[in-house]
């Protein structure tokens, strides 16, 4: 972990919650019924892992965020920001947080609380995928002139909990191929964690032509591959989400 190793040399002294190192990396090519590993040297760099960790994004972030508060940055979980704000020469300033207690009928309560101005330096946009923000500051200052169109996919992930047997700390797994045919793009993943518990997840690209074609049930339909219902048989779903990329 080259990044959080330079911010902080003694992460593993500070509690870091980087505790799964991938052990091994495999990128199968499904069919309905088989798989073909593909060798790691005929995979692009993204795709070999060796050195990095499984980790639980949120825990890190929460990590993170008690490191910064500690050196002292202040952090506003609760307040999304509503409104960029520019200096007179254009360039941003900051950001406006949204009005809080304002009911339905948008009049305020008696919980009123005016959004505050942060000013900045620097301002990082870290909205996701389509953020509100982001898309004024692409139209204002035409970051996408010039760029092929943005592309986007839907992301479905489910963390499981399965039997210790079948429970491999460290092993990471890559696919392509079945369930989804050759013109539509996507792929899948599944992460052995600790606590032997496994996320798995599946990437469809927004861009398929089959009105018929459901992410959600192609999801369910590439569970049942003999290569994946084998780690995920006789275990059960913990927590599950989903999110445009």
């Amino acid at each position: 972990p080259r990044a959080i190793t330079e911010l902080f040399p003694d992460w593993k002294e500070r509690g870091a919650p980087l505790d799964v190192e991938v052990t091994e990396d495999r990128f199968l090519f499904l069919s309905e019924k088989s798989a073909v590993t593909t060798p790691n040297w005929a995979l692009p760099a993204n795709f070999q892992n060796h050195g990095n960790y499984v980790i639980s994004l949120g825990n890190v972030t929460r990590w993170l965020g008690q490191q910064a508060e500690a050196l002292g940055v202040e952090i506003f979980p609760g307040f999304p920001a509503a409104e960029i704000l520019y200096n007179d020469d254009g360039s941003v300033k900051g950001v406006a947080t949204g009005n809080m207690g304002v009911g339905k009928d948008g009049e305020p309560t008696e919980n009123f609380q005016l959004g505050m101005e942060l000013h900045a330096k620097y301002t990082l946009f870290a909205e996701g995928c389509r953020g509100h923000l982001g898309r004024q500051l692409i139209a204002k200052f035409k970051l996408d002139a010039n760029a092929d169109p943005q592309a986007y996919g839907i992301g479905i992930k489910e963390l499981w909990e399965i039997d210790p047997a079948k429970h491999k700390p460290g092993l990471v797994i890559h696919t392509a191929g079945w369930p989804l045919k050759s013109d539509t793009y996507g792929g899948s993943f599944l992460y052995h964690m600790d606590n032997n518990q496994v996320v798995v997840g599946f990437v469809v690209g927004l861009g398929y032509t089959n009105p018929y074609l459901s992410p959600f049930e192609e999801f369910q339909r590439y569970k049942t591959h003999p290569s994946i219902r084998a780690f995920l048989e006789g275990g059960k779903r913990v927590s599950y989400g989903a999110r445009a990329i």
